[in-house]
């Protein structure tokens, strides 16, 4: 099972006169740092989610399984920052999709359900597949002054398409249950991830237009 929201919010951070715009594609919050765990959330990876990247929750109950077995929480997002370099203005544009070890779990009693963490790893997946899309979509645009418009209007479309994309994977797998519709759901992934290039330590640099010089205050304090 995924969990995630259709929330689009923003956060400006400004140091050393750069500023640096961070948009979420999917489940993120003011209370970041409170989910976050630098030491237990991993990036997505090749090598796959094992049981160990998930928090072990007890059934309420012995003997009474949870009404899911796990729980698979990504942060999926952008980082733009905007920097002076010899009187321009450039727009850096980088990906993140991040396992969230705080947010996730895994039924104590499904912890040898090899079936069901395949099954994780599809949501995963599939988060992957949408930031990499994502990455291309911004590939192709030029973007202009009003960047952060165009970057949100983006996402929120990538955003609609993968929160359908991830509702038709949990209803037709009914969580990983119909084990043939899985399997047909895993070759679709396999084959996505594989049409797709990664993002891992690629930018994208554009130069933006130029402000004038009323503008250009306002921009940088707004």
């Amino acid at each position: 099972m995924s969990k995630f929201k259709n929330v689009l919010p923003d956060f400006l951070r400004r140091s050393s006169g750069v500023i640096v715009l961070i948009i979420t594609l999917l489940q993120f919050s003011v209370a970041k740092a409170q989910f976050s765990d630098p030491a237990r959330d991993v990036d997505w990876s090749p090598t796959g989610l094992t049981f160990d990247n998930f928090r072990v929750v007890q059934p309420a109950r012995k003997g009474q399984p949870l009404s899911v077995g796990a729980v698979t929480s990504s942060q999926p997002g952008v980082e733009v920052s905007v920097s002076n370099l010899d009187l321009q203005r450039v727009l850096k544009i980088s990906m993140t999709n991040r396992f969230s070890y705080n947010k996730s779990w895994v039924s104590a009693d499904a912890l040898q359900d090899s079936g069901l963490l395949q099954h994780e790893q599809g949501h995963f997946d599939l988060n992957e597949i949408y930031t990499r899309k994502t990455f291309q979509q911004f590939r192709q645009v030029k973007f202009t002054n009003n960047f952060k418009e165009e970057i949100a209007k983006i996402m929120e479309a990538m955003n609609k398409e993968l929160s359908k994309v991830q509702k038709n994977y949990e209803r037709q797998t009914m969580h990983g249950l119909l084990k043939k519709n899985q399997a047909i759901w895993n070759q679709r992934i396999t084959l996505a991830l594989q049409q797709l290039p990664p993002y891992e330590g690629a930018h994208i640099s554009q130069t933006l237009p130029p402000l004038n010089a009323a503008k250009d205050a306002d921009y940088r304090f707004q």
